[in-house]
């Protein structure tokens, strides 16, 4: 290859793009939003809740139906997510119970579709946790099973509109929050 020529990459690569956010397992995300504020000086905070129904989640391959509350502030280039589980079984659920609070995942931008990610992982062995489907199934996110290879879970965000709108930190105002 000569310089300045660009490599190609296989399909069958994964390939994370920029880290869009850092994510917080919580027990109360107005709580913790305020105790970051206070202490520390991150926010404004965005805070809304989200069902998410049995027909677009999975968690651990079985459809599964939550309500979580999530929070977000920009911390810098990062958002800072802080997610509490209100009902329904979640990942975050699960680490809450085996961790307490803490850092649960970091998020990144992956490429569409969803499934495809999903299958490069998969041919690594590595399972996806918990998988969600925006309305339309090539777009989504994904917790993949890697808190043995890189101490934490790692997120994969196939949604070019999302992962812009989080990394802009738009997030709120497209949700109209």
């Amino acid at each position: 290859m000569k310089d300045g020529e660009a490599k190609a990459i296989p399909d069958d690569q994964i390939i994370l793009q920029a880290i869009t956010h850092v994510c917080v397992a919580v027990d109360d995300v107005e709580k913790t939003a305020k105790l970051y504020s206070r202490l520390f000086g991150i926010g404004p905070w965005t805070v809304r809740q989200v069902h998410t129904p049995s027909s677009r989640a999975k968690v651990h391959g079985k459809p599964t139906s939550y309500t979580l509350n999530f929070g977000y502030a920009k911390a810098g280039a990062i958002t800072l997510e802080l997610v509490e589980t209100v009902q329904g079984d979640s990942v975050y659920r699960e680490f809450l119970e085996r961790h307490g609070e803490g850092i649960h995942h970091i998020g990144f931008n992956a490429p569409t579709p969803l499934d495809a990610e999903l299958a490069k992982w998969k041919a690594l062995g590595i399972e996806a946790l918990q998988v969600n489907y925006r309305d339309d199934p090539r777009y989504g996110w994904a917790y993949m099973d890697t808190s043995a290879l890189v101490g934490c879970l790692l997120e994969i965000v196939c949604d070019p509109m999302l992962g812009w709108w989080e990394s802009a930190g738009l997030l709120g105002m497209i949700q109209g929050k």
